[in-house]
């Protein structure tokens, strides 16, 4: 009897799979791996990173808390400023008013005065003309009532003269006594004669 020869196996074909992906999972796996790092960093550090950002706030809260105050502080200053000014305005108005009536007894003393100039004349007028000059460079200025109608707002009629002329009606024909300005802001107002439009 024939030997029964076995025959081999058919051999199998050698596959080769070549995974492509691995590269590139290996790259991913590289940036997962550093970030794992970069998260488990040890906790002391990580506490500390943490109240370092917390202090970091807390210190960005303070300065814009600071500006704010500072800011609210610098406003309150102005409005303070700002009423200062107005008192002292307003004691200023308050002492000029009671002054102008001195310098306006001075002016009448040398209109009384004879007119041959003695030394009283001559006192008198300097003390108006320093009067006068410190009021003006106070910022006190005089009513100006030459060649013009009445106001009302800052003149008094204490006399009237008849006229025919229409234009000249309510005009001031004379200054009987000056009236003052302070910072628009009248302390005293002009005495004057007014003529009034005879019908």
């Amino acid at each position: 009897m024939p030997e029964n020869k076995s025959k081999p196996p058919p051999e199998e074909p050698v596959i080769n799979i070549v995974d492509r992906r691995s590269a590139l999972l290996e790259d991913e796996a590289i940036t997962d791996a550093e970030a794992n790092i970069e998260e488990r960093l040890p906790t002391y550090v990580e506490q500390l990173k943490l109240e370092v950002e917390e202090k970091d706030k807390r210190l960005r809260e303070y300065i814009a808390a600071y500006k704010e105050k500072s800011g609210e502080d610098d406003d309150f200053r102005k409005r303070l400023e700002k009423d200062n000014d107005i008192r002292l305005d307003q004691f200023k108005a308050n002492l000029f008013s009671r002054l102008a009536p001195v310098l306006d007894n001075l002016n009448r003393a040398i209109q009384t005065t004879n007119s041959s100039k003695d030394a009283l004349l001559q006192g008198v007028e300097m003390v108006a003309k320093q009067f006068a000059r410190e009021l003006k460079n106070n910022g006190v200025e005089k009513i100006d009532t030459q060649n013009r109608k009445f106001d009302p707002k800052t003149d008094e009629v204490v006399m009237t003269e008849d006229t025919t002329d229409p234009e000249q009606d309510n005009m001031i024909v004379e200054e009987l006594e000056p009236g003052y300005i302070f910072k628009e802001k009248l302390i005293k107002a002009a005495r004057v004669k007014v003529a009034h439009l005879k019908k």
